[in-house]
């Protein structure tokens, strides 16, 4: 029983050294590129051109390789202009019904203005797959929203609609509270620095959570200098226990 015991207090003395010396780390590390940052920048515009909001957890970044141009354009009142050079094409987009607190999954949404009859075979095809039409003009945006996630986009915005391949957006998703959380998909028709919302999507999914999980949501709380702390106390104890152990024997 004690070197049970001894053994279990090695073990849980490892893993909160190590965690808590990671998490210690990062920290330090974030705090030097911080300090760095300023030193090199000493100076900055409070010009509101020159600062731009910062991005929010749910909220889809501009993508660093877009084009030049802005990803904000006023909505468009639907003019019959617009409206008669609208055309329809298959749409289709992916989301997972479950996925795990704190793992990543991706998003997709792909549009087929080839000619062909479906966009859904150029999806990864593991999740839920929603099949539809949209009506699209030369340049298209998706975006994708959910305040219960951290979304990165892994793809532009914008996107100028291709007659000889299919168009695909991507997002990575970070799940940040467990539960039932919606994910929102909004497409814009653009033209002439004016969108035109074309089409609306709500998917649920399900975030739960593994005991793993539990427990490093958990230790996320603690202090990383407690946790290194408890750890090498918890790691002196079991090395006690073990010593004394053998040395009974």
């Amino acid at each position: 029983m004690l070197r049970l015991f001894s053994l279990i207090l090695l073990l849980a003395g490892l893993t909160f050294l190590g965690w808590g010396g990671y998490r210690y780390y990062m920290e330090e590390q974030v705090v030097g590129s911080g300090s760095q940052v300023a030193e090199d920048q000493p100076f900055q515009s409070s010009s509101p051109q020159a600062s731009g909001p910062a991005r929010r957890s749910g909220e889809t970044a501009a993508f660093e390789a877009a084009p030049a141009e802005s990803d904000t354009f006023g909505i468009a009142s639907a003019t019959s202009e617009m409206m008669a050079r609208l055309r329809t094409v298959p749409i289709a987009h992916e989301t997972p019904t479950d996925a795990k607190f704190n793992r990543a999954f991706e998003v997709t949404v792909a549009i087929d203005a080839t000619g062909d009859e479906t966009a859904a075979d150029a999806l990864p095809g593991e999740g839920n797959v929603v099949e539809g039409e949209a009506q699209i003009l030369d340049k298209a945006q998706a975006t994708l929203t959910g305040p219960a996630f951290d979304i990165d986009p892994v793809s532009p915005s914008i996107q100028r609609i291709s007659p000889v391949t299919e168009n695909i957006w991507r997002w990575r998703v970070t799940p940040l509270e467990t539960g039932m959380h919606e994910l929102r998909i909004e497409l814009f028709a653009l033209e002439n620095d004016e969108a035109l919302p074309i089409r609306t999507f709500t998917d649920r999914v399900e975030v739960r959570v593994s005991r793993l999980g539990q427990a490093l949501a958990m230790a996320d709380t603690f202090d990383p200098v407690f946790m290194i702390l408890g750890g090498a106390g918890s790691l002196l104890a079991g090395l006690f226990g073990v010593f004394r152990f053998f040395r009974g024997r």
